[in-house]
């Protein structure tokens, strides 16, 4: 990261303990591993942006910790800050400007200069959407405004100040108790009210198969093969965010495969530290993890770091045995997207939108609620039936949910069936893709003898999901 056309500008620093305060003749630190180190375009520490990214290690973040989230090869929301940040380091790097000498106008250029950004696929397509630049430059103003408090200048980014920006505060509301949190941003008058954020929306069945099909033409080892499957099913089948994909544990799935009602753990990386979540799973999903585990992933870990230094990270890197990391994830789907020649949006996030719809559409029927109102109230007024939903999506705020519910009823619309078992319909959904997947292999070229031995298997580990179905309803 030395070189003046480094990319990046910071870099999480992994084992990093800070001092806290000094008393009674004893020094007292506190943590700070994974909290991002910001340099210059040139490799020289940028003390002010430093300065600032130890002041949000003060903050308060989700679930009620102390500091933002470190957690990620990147950092978490703090590396997000310090890559947000990092834009405004290199334009002043490349105009000569110190932080303090900007002023509104400057700024403006700022901002100007992200919007006029191209893609580097196509220069007709801008590279950043509004949106984005909106929460750039927020971001960008906050860390300003501790520039102006480390100068002393409380008038440097203010309503009538060198930059002319406004605090505005934006009202959350909190689960079902008329709870709230209140979050202040910066608002600034080169900033556009175009581009209204929308959702991204669930990942349609048919680019699923799409993206299945990808694998199985896609050039690389079997072991890469299975990964990819096994990816896609979790991302589908469990519908966990990127950080908590790469999260998931070898003991865990084992654990879960000796569960009569087999439940995944899952980390629930928007709730705080260590905050898990369970997740219902058929014994096929099991099944299938536990091949690649068996067969290819437990052999990379031996070969690569030696089986004594097995740090039980399902996905592994096939070169180094390593953890895989949030970007590994993203640039997998993206490769399967252009592979199967996907002309819309594909991305790892849009399956959990899919799994959540999916989650919903299963509730809708079993509880036969016939409208979304219907449903919110379920919400709001029975705690079983949000703590059910909230431990699989893992959400803390029923409200963010809304968006899922509206899909939800419009993929419902014509259902003529009414099943009583969630669950049951889950497992047979699960059954009918995984078959459709073993009959794609059998077209490429597996032996019937194979496809007859994991078709039986297939069958009888459907049969024992619809028995633990039938169990639950009762």
């Amino acid at each position: 990261m030395s070189s003046k056309t480094s990319s990046q500008l910071f870099r999480p620093v992994r084992n990093l303990t800070l001092f806290s305060h000094y008393s009674l003749g004893k020094a007292t630190t506190k943590d700070g591993s994974n909290m991002p180190h910001v340099i210059w375009p040139d490799g020289t520490p940028c003390m002010l942006a430093n300065l600032y990214i130890l002041s949000l290690r003060e903050r308060p973040g989700r679930g009620g910790r102390q500091g933002l989230s470190r957690r990620g090869s990147k950092g978490g929301t703090m590396g997000d800050y310090a890559a947000k940040i990092s834009q405004i380091i290199r334009f002043c790097y490349q105009n000569k400007w110190d932080f303090i000498d900007l002023t509104d106008d400057k700024f403006t250029i700022f901002i100007n200069v992200l919007r006029s950004e191209r893609a580097s696929h196509n220069v007709e397509i801008r590279k950043k959407t509004e949106i984005t630049i909106t929460t750039t430059g927020r971001i960008c103003l906050d860390f300003l405004s501790f520039v102006g408090y480390f100068y002393n200048d409380s008038n440097f980014v203010s309503q009538q100040g060198t930059i002319r920006a406004t605090q505005k505060m934006l009202t959350l509301p909190l689960g079902s108790e008329g709870k709230s949190l209140n979050r202040s941003y910066w608002h600034h008058h080169s900033f556009s009210d175009g581009d209204r954020l929308k959702k991204r929306d669930p990942i349609p069945t048919e680019n699923i198969e799409k993206l299945r099909k990808a694998v199985d033409l896609a050039k690389g080892s079997r072991f890469i093969q299975s990964r990819r499957h096994s990816m896609l099913s979790v991302l589908e089948q469990v519908g966990p965010r990127r950080g908590e994909l790469v999260d998931l544990r070898v003991s865990e799935i084992l654990k879960a495969s000796n569960m009569e009602h087999p439940m995944l753990k899952i980390i629930s990386l928007k709730q705080g530290d260590d905050v898990y979540r369970f997740v219902p799973v058929t014994r096929m999903l099991l099944s299938e993890l536990k091949k690649h585990i068996r067969l290819f992933r437990n052999k990379i870990v031996k070969n690569k770091i030696g089986k004594s230094n097995d740090h039980d990270f399902f996905f592994v890197s096939e070169t180094t045995g390593n953890p895989l990391g949030e970007d590994t994830i993203t640039t997998e789907i993206s490769k399967l997207r252009s592979i199967a020649h996907i002309e819309d949006k594909a991305c790892a996030h849009m399956f959990r939108h899919t799994f959540i719809t999916n989650l919903f559409v299963l509730l809708i029927e079993r509880h036969e609620f016939e409208n979304t109102d219907d449903f919110r109230k379920a919400l709001l007024s029975s705690e079983k039936f949000k703590m059910e939903v909230m431990q699989w999506t893992g959400h803390k705020n029923s409200a963010s949910l809304d968006h899922y519910i509206d899909f939800a009823f419009a993929k419902v619309t014509g259902y003529a069936k009414t099943v009583s078992s969630m669950h049951l319909i889950r497992a047979q959904d699960i059954f009918d893709k995984m078959l459709f997947q073993l009959t794609e292999r059998l077209k490429s070229g597996m032996s019937i003898t194979e496809y007859n031995v994991e078709l039986h298997k297939l069958v009888e580990l459907r049969n024992k999901d619809f028995e633990s179905a039938q169990l639950r309803e009762m």
